[in-house]
């Protein structure tokens, strides 16, 4: 091998099929099979339709999720705890906005053991009482502490400007909130949304493909796994204010925490793919211009960045920051002028060709072995969309050109329609000048 010679490059011709294998369980739930790898282990996620968005009390969603295993009718949580250690199996739940997850990472080899209680946890939880209080005096002291930054602060307030008080998507925690809840709301919000309904189950990893839809119908296929209904109601969106510049006050910050953006749409919207190549170009990866102004040339911060997130039902664009204390109105006005930028002139090609190249290679990274295949499809599934929209999405990085990207820019990158926060002291963001 001659050192002084780079290695060959090949292009990316995109994921090609990708599609994972389906079985539906006798209940009608499905399950995306994802079987590859060298290694023995396999990767088992349910997801369910049980986010914030379904709940009608604030923390029920979260909590019902984080507690699944701390007891059920049969086991409490020290022997949960146990059995799962004992097999070197790692559980790990989390919830969001739209859905809730749960995740097991075992052996092939135990698959036979640590399913069944898998299941014991998701269908038959217990909630008991003292660890629902235990949670909820922890996680309160943590939302006292996350009151004091100025991040928290500006996420908070960015959400509800967004959407409203009373949107499931712009509805901020409050304190009284921990002391509202209670453990038959766990229980009824389980019954309603943790079942064969709204569950979908992906399946990674090295094992037999027919013989894990046969353990998995033996445990979650049953007809009885209905308990409850799956409430599909549209919730109205309050129309926020039309203010769209807020700052707020923290005396002792010692940086001011920037958000900016808008609400836009989600990923069935065909603007979405080109949306994502304008937004990598923006503040989307280390080399953006975000990053170069504010951070390199400007010094105003260590790290900026702007994200398109899409949801269920809605979607935005954010551009998140923190920068030196005194230096927010000076940082918000660098991104303007780079939106202002994007709007008014094509970008070069050379810079279209680095953004391309780095997300071609972010996609391939999204392939790379079975669990970052099975995450990459776990994002399709939670959008309702079909395994060829990657192929949609490297198509679009590829084709995509100057002029279609000013042109997204034009309609969505406007600055009357940006919104605007700023958390910090506010004394010492009026002394420093410009």
């Amino acid at each position: 091998m001659k050192r002084s010679r780079a290695p060959k490059t090949g292009k990316y011709e995109g994921p090609g099929d990708i599609r994972p294998a389906v079985a539906k369980l006798r209940n009608s739930v499905p399950v995306y099979m994802v079987s590859a790898g060298s290694q023995p282990v396999v990767k088992i996620d349910l997801m369910f339709k049980a986010g914030a968005w379904w709940q009608n009390k604030s923390l029920v969603a979260s909590t019902v999720n984080a507690i699944l295993n701390e007891g059920t009718i049969e086991s409490n949580g020290e022997e949960i705890a146990n059995r799962i250690d004992y097999y070197g199996s790692y559980l790990n739940t989390w919830s969001d906005r739209d859905n809730a997850f749960i995740s097991l990472i075992c052996l092939s080899k135990h698959i036979d053991s640590i399913l069944p209680l898998l299941a014991e946890i998701t269908r038959y939880p217990s909630f008991p009482e003292r660890e629902l209080n235990i949670y909820l005096q922890r996680l309160k002291q943590g939302y006292i502490t996350e009151k004091t930054r100025v991040s928290s602060l500006a996420r908070e307030k960015f959400a509800l400007a967004l959407f409203g008080g009373s949107h499931p998507y712009g509805k901020n925690i409050r304190i009284q909130d921990f002391s509202n809840l209670t453990t038959e709301d766990l229980f009824n919000f389980h019954a309603s949304y943790y079942n064969s309904n709204t569950c979908r189950i992906i399946v990674s990893g090295r094992y037999d493909e027919q013989k894990m839809a046969g353990k998995l119908d033996g445990l979650f296929g049953g007809n009885d796994w209905k308990t409850g209904e799956f409430s599909a109601t549209t919730k109205l969106r309050k129309n926020p204010s039309g203010e769209k510049r807020f700052i707020i006050n923290s005396n002792r910050a010692v940086q001011s925490a920037l958000r900016v953006g808008r609400e836009l749409f989600n990923m069935h919207n065909p603007d979405y793919l080109g949306m994502m190549v304008l937004n990598s170009i923006l503040g989307g990866h280390f080399g953006s211009r975000l990053m170069q102004n504010i951070r390199e040339k400007k010094g105003y911060t260590y790290g900026i960045g702007s994200l398109l997130v899409s949801l269920r039902h809605s979607g935005f664009l954010t551009i998140v920051s923190e920068v030196g204390t005194g230096y927010g109105k000076a940082a918000i006005k660098e991104i303007y002028r780079e939106l202002d930028k994007l709007r008014k002139k094509p970008v070069s090609k050379r810079e279209l060709e680095l953004t391309r190249s780095h997300m071609l290679g972010e996609m391939l990274r999204g392939f790379d072995g079975p669990f970052a295949w099975s995450e990459s499809i776990r994002n399709l599934i939670e959008q309702d969309l079909d395994a060829d929209y990657y192929t949609k999405l490297t198509n679009t990085i590829k084709e995509i050109t100057p002029g279609d990207l000013q042109e997204l820019a034009g309609k969505y990158l406007s600055p009357s329609d940006m919104y605007e926060v700023v958390a910090g002291n506010v004394a010492v963001m009026q002394e420093k000048k410009d």
